[in-house]
Parts: C-alpha cells; sequence; structure tokens
C-alpha cells in the first residue's frame, strides 16, 4: 500500500502496473437495488461509457471501447471487469438481445447505470441504477470503508518506468486538499540501483472537448512551483530551507486551467546555472536516449529535454531560458522548444536565475502540439505584437563566421532547409559577417566584456535572490554553511564582489544592446512583425559531445560550450549567439531537421544525433515564429519526431 494508492495488476500480467488512487474521485450512495448485502470487495476494475442511443447493442458498446484502446495507454480491456453506463437521453434506453450475452464474455460481472433505462426481463449479470455521473475511461471500484453503504470510484494511472531518469518524482491529484500528492514509487535494478514509476492518468479521464490542452500531459521542471509538492531547485539545501509551496505558480495554473494535466515534477542544475553533467551533485544528470545513450542533453532544463524525448507518454515538457536551457536541449535532443521574447510569462513563484534574461519556455515532439500550447499558453503576453501578420519575413540573417557546422552531412541538412524556406515562403538567406554587425552594439566591441555584463546580471541576481536567502536560513537552522554544486558555488563567490552600481551598469548595457537590435537589427515590419530572422545552430553541428567529461576527449567528440569557454582561449560571439535572444528579449524556437550520423567510439556502431536550428525575430513577434513552424509542417518540411535512440 503506497500512501498515494494501491499497486496492482492484473492476474497472469504482472505488467503493466498500475496505482489505484487513494483519495475516491466520486462517491455513490443512491444504489438500486441496494448492495447493502453484497461481501465488501475492494479495486474492482471497471470501464466507464457515456452513452446517448435509446438502444444500447454490442455493436455501439464495441465502437466505443475500440476507441478507448486506440486512443489511450491506460485502459485495457483488463478493466471491463464492471462496466459504468452514464446515458444521456431523454428517453429510457433499453439493451439489445445479445448486449448481456457479449459482456459476460468480456468478463463483465456488474454494470451500473446512470440515466434511465429499462430493466431486462432476464439479468444474466446483475444491474444496479446510479446516481452520479462518471467520466468516460478506466477506474476501480471499492465499497466505502466509512461505515456507510456505497461505492467509491477511484482514479487509476498507469506506472510508467524513468528509465532515463528524468524525473524527480510523479504526482497525483490531491482532491482533498487541493495540489498534487507526490509518488515515490521504485523499481530496484539487478544491480540494486533504482528507478522510479511515474503514474500517467488515463487521456479518457482527462478529456475535456470544451478544453484547448485537454487529454495532453506534461511534466515540469522543478524550479516551478505546485502547490502540494516541494521546490528543490536541484539543492537539498534549498528544500531543507524552503516550506512546501501552498500555491502553484501562475505560469503553471494557465495551463492547468488550458487542460493539460501535470504527472510529476523533472530534473534541473541547481538554480537553474549552467553546469555540465558532471557537475551535477545533489540531483544526478538525467539520460538522454538519443545516439549512442551517452549524449549530453546541457543545461539546466535538461531532465524536461531528456524527458520528451525519451517517454511518448508525455506530450510536452516545461522548462526555463535565461540564456539558453530550452533553446540547448531541444537542439541537443531532437526537439521543438521555445524561449518567449522576455516578459512573455508572469514568473511568480518560480525559482529565479536573472529576472533580466529568465523566461518558461518547453518542449514539444509534435509541431502541432507545440504550435498549439505556445500560442495558448502565451496568448494574454503583455510585450507581443497584436497586430495581424500577413506575410513571413523575407530576409534571414546566415552568419558565415557560425556556418558551417563541423558534420558535412547536418550542414547539408541546413543548406535544405535554408532553401526549402526560399522555394516554399520566399524567405531568402542574406550572407553576414554576424560578429561584425554586433560589434558596435558590444561594449568595447568585445563580446568578453558583453559576456562578462550578462555573467553579473545571472550571478548578483541569483546569489542576492536565492544564494544569499538560502545560506542564511540553513546557517540559521542548522548551524553550519550549506554545500552547493560546483557552479553555484562559484557564482556566489564571484556574486559578492559584484557591487549595487555594478549590477546597475550591466542592466544599462543589457537594455542598451535590446534597444540597439530593435533599431538595427530586427526592424518592425507592419506585413511580418520583423523584417528579419536569424539562424544559427546551438547544438554541436553534428558532432557527439559527451555526459562524462573524458569522452569528450575521445576520437571524434567535442566539449559542448555552456555560458563560458575554457580560460585557455577567448570567447567568440560566434560560439555564443544563444546571448543574442538572452540579452536582447527576443523569441528564439528550436526547429528540429534531421539526423546525421557518427561513429560511436562507445558502442562502435554507426548512431544517429539529432540536427536542428534555432530562428531568431523582433521582440514581440513569438506568434509569426509559431506560425512559420506551423506553415513548415503543413508543407511537410519539417514533422514530428519519435522518442529513443533515433527521432525517425
Amino acid at each position: 500500500m503506497h500512501t498515494a494508492g494501491t499497486v496492482f495488476s492484473f492476474p497472469g500480467q504482472p505488467e503493466p502496473l498500475y496505482l489505484a488512487a487513494s483519495q475516491p474521485l466520486l462517491k455513490v450512495y443512491n444504489i438500486t437495488p441496494s448492495i447493502s448485502g453484497e461481501p465488501p470487495f475492494v479495486l474492482i476494475p471497471a470501464t466507464s461509457v457515456w452513452i446517448k442511443d435509446n438502444y444500447i447493442t454490442k455493436e455501439s458498446l464495441q465502437s466505443q471501447l475500440t476507441v478507448y484502446g486506440t486512443f489511450d495507454d491506460v485502459w485495457t480491456e483488463g478493466f471491463m471487469g464492471c462496466l459504468v453506463i452514464s446515458y444521456e437521453g431523454k428517453n429510457p434506453t433499453s439493451f439489445g438481445s445479445t448486449t448481456f450475452d457479449w459482456l459476460r464474455s468480456q468478463g463483465v460481472s456488474r454494470v451500473f447505470i446512470s440515466g434511465s433505462f429499462h430493466r431486462p426481463a432476464n439479468e444474466i449479470i446483475p444491474i444496479y441504477s446510479m446516481v452520479g455521473t462518471v467520466r468516460p475511461g478506466p477506474f476501480v471500484i471499492s465499497h466505502l470503508g466509512d461505515g456507510t453503504i456505497g461505492l467509491a470510484f477511484q482514479n487509476v494511472y498507469r506506472l510508467y518506468l524513468d528509465e532515463y531518469e528524468a524525473f524527480l518524482f510523479g504526482a497525483i491529484p490531491d482532491f482533498v486538499n487541493g495540489g498534487w500528492i507526490l509518488t515515490n514509487i521504485t523499481h530496484t535494478r539487478d544491480d540494486e540501483s533504482y528507478s522510479q514509476f511515474i503514474p500517467v492518468p488515463s487521456r479518457l479521464t482527462i478529456s475535456n472537448m470544451h478544453l484547448p490542452l485537454a487529454g495532453t500531459r506534461f511534466g515540469l521542471k522543478d524550479i516551478y512551483d505546485a502547490r502540494g509538492l516541494p521546490t528543490a531547485a536541484g539543492s537539498i539545501a534549498y528544500q531543507l530551507t524552503h516550506d512546501t509551496p501552498t500555491k502553484t505558480a501562475p505560469s503553471i495554473e494557465k495551463l492547468l486551467a488550458l487542460g493539460a494535466t501535470m504527472v510529476g515534477k523533472t530534473r534541473t542544475s541547481q538554480f537553474a546555472h549552467g553546469a555540465q553533467p558532471w557537475e551535477f551533485v545533489d540531483v544526478p544528470y538525467s539520460w538522454n536516449p538519443r545516439g549512442d545513450g551517452h549524449l549530453t542533453a546541457s543545461a539546466s532544463s535538461s531532465g524536461s529535454a531528456c524527458a520528451i524525448a525519451a517517454y511518448d507518454w508525455l506530450d510536452f515538457t516545461v522548462g526555463s531560458d535565461t540564456r539558453g536551457s530550452v533553446r540547448k536541449p531541444a537542439s541537443l535532443v531532437g526537439a521543438y522548444g521555445i524561449r518567449p521574447s522576455h516578459g512573455s510569462m508572469d514568473l511568480t513563484g518560480v525559482v529565479p536565475l536573472s529576472e533580466e534574461m529568465d523566461t518558461a519556455g518547453f518542449f514539444a515532439r509534435h509541431p502541432k502540439i507545440f504550435h498549439e500550447v505556445a500560442s495558448r499558453w502565451y496568448a494574454a503576453s503583455p510585450v507581443a505584437n497584436r497586430l495581424s501578420t500577413t506575410r513571413f519575413p523575407s530576409k534571414l540573417l546566415y552568419p558565415i563566421d557560425h556556418f558551417p557546422v563541423k558534420s558535412q552531412e547536418a550542414q547539408m541538412m541546413i543548406d535544405n532547409f535554408v532553401e526549402a524556406l526560399q522555394y516554399h515562403l520566399g524567405i531568402s538567406a542574406v550572407r553576414v559577417n554576424f560578429t561584425e554587425t554586433l560589434a558596435p552594439f558590444l561594449p568595447n566591441e568585445s563580446f568578453p566584456d558583453f559576456q562578462l555584463s550578462s555573467n553579473k546580471l545571472a550571478e548578483y541576481r541569483s546569489w542576492e535572490d536565492v544564494g544569499r536567502p538560502t545560506t542564511q536560513e540553513f546557517m540559521s537552522r542548522f548551524g553550519r554553511s550549506p554545500v552547493f554544486d560546483p557552479i553555484p558555488e562559484k557564482m556566489f563567490t564571484r556574486a559578492q564582489s559584484i557591487t549595487d552600481d555594478d549590477f546597475a551598469d550591466s542592466v544599462a548595457l543589457k537594455r542598451a544592446f535590446r534597444d540597439a537590435l530593435s533599431e538595427h537589427v530586427f526592424k518592425h515590419d507592419e506585413e511580418s512583425c520583423s523584417d528579419t530572422l536569424f539562424m544559427y545552430d546551438a547544438a554541436t553541428g553534428g558532432i557527439p559531445s559527451y555526459r562524462v567529461e573524458e569522452f569528450n576527449h575521445l576520437s571524434g567528440a567535442t566539449p559542448f560550450l555552456l555560458t563560458a569557454v575554457g580560460a585557455d582561449r577567448p570567447a567568440k560571439l560566434s560560439d555564443f549567439f544563444n546571448f543574442l535572444a538572452s540579452m536582447g528579449e527576443l523569441p528564439e524556437v528550436t526547429i528540429p531537421i534531421g539526423q546525421a550520423s557518427y561513429f560511436s567510439p562507445l558502442s562502435r556502431a554507426w548512431e544517429p544525433i539529432p540536427v536542428a536550428i534555432e530562428l531568431i525575430a523582433r521582440k514581440g513577434c513569438d506568434q509569426m515564429l509559431l506560425d512559420l513552424v506551423k506553415n513548415l509542417a503543413e508543407l511537410g518540411v519539417i514533422g514530428p519526431v519519435k522518442v529513443g535512440r533515433s527521432m525517425f
């Protein structure tokens, strides 16, 4: 017995496992004939159907159950122990002559009906009339255990193994207190290590035709507050010094109001700082399923990125992007991703890194879902351009200081994508040295100086908003200093030498850069919102980069750049075009366009590696970028990607 409910499987079928929630979704007391004389039963599998026909036949039930089996990954025929029929017609319904024979052949032992019906003369299966409507899908039914006569209908969740360790924990709704109940249902491997199971609700029971995202499931990066669930932000010290949230972040409330269902929290680097996989200490790094299984997934939203690339039971995953934490992981796992225009979303209830650059982003595998979620989630953005666009920008800035990428195969895909933009949408590539274009807008025309100012924005705010109060509270409670992961520790140390004036200067520089881009590079266009698009590769150009530091010294591998390079060479802007949207407050989308191949020194085989491109536009032109993705998908230029080793 788990505190969230009871784990069970069907006889003779050790898999899949299910969780029956401990809290009933519905209690039914008015049942005819009375069940008071029946022996108490618990966890009887049941299927709920809604019927409008005046005549219930084998065929009408079969057709609905066929849809269940096709649409839903939780419902199976094992849930046919009881059939619950919600009849919505005005006149009493009746049953076909062969209906009950068929139901009995399916293993149905009881039928419960809500609504008016003609009771058959010969009941070969007990039929009960009940008051109360149950949503379609699978449930379990139990006698009420509180001394009263009635039935409890309990939600059922399929338990999926988090084999890529993308999640911290699963979560199911708390119908008593609101919010969620944390689940920690584990699976022990032969080597005594373990993974956990994530409880996933039936798409049938969470579907509501009146809500645009109904039936979708998402994972949530653990820097967002969710009522009843701890927020740790990748830090044991932070979790020990912060109470469990009693409110859900407004940004996540929006997704819930749109009909989406959250299934658990995903892993993050500590405080969303840009850390390499080997620099994750408190919370181990997730596994990127692509290629040989040892590739990096980059930055702080890597847990959400690995989850969307690994699990087809998720539709999207929420991350955050300050200086690349959605865009880089999306590129590396081959998923759609977005960093919206800065200021698009209320970030109350989200652990901050730098309010000057923080944004709420997400990942998806399907361009249609990507467009739908983004269009709905950012619909109320206060910085969005509200004028309708009649065309796409005619100009695409193609940085010759950045391209070609290292893999010829990947570069061919990029070239084909550029040609498709021209052919289908009339977007022409303009070859530019973008480092030279941006140089006049950088301090002393120096990218390292520009990068230093950006670093100060993140370091100062993260220390003042998170590091300092966490340290003070930890020392107050435990009498010693907390231990942080290596990257936050370094950033917090540097932050303590940054003055208020230093920070103010960095803010002023960033806003001047933003204004310069708006005036000189990404100009307003009445027909296309932004007169220009900019593209680059946020990943590794089709060359493998690994989660283990030493592997990046193997033949054919390359180190992955986050927000800085090693001390042995100066940083080049052409390696860090992710700073453009972060410091310019611009919207940016990641578009997977294919996969190249590389010879893995680990698997000793040729492996696939994702290839993606980034598109950036003027601030507020997010919807134009989203519509561009939708248009390209409708034209067949891009499409959905699959989970697992290969995108296709």
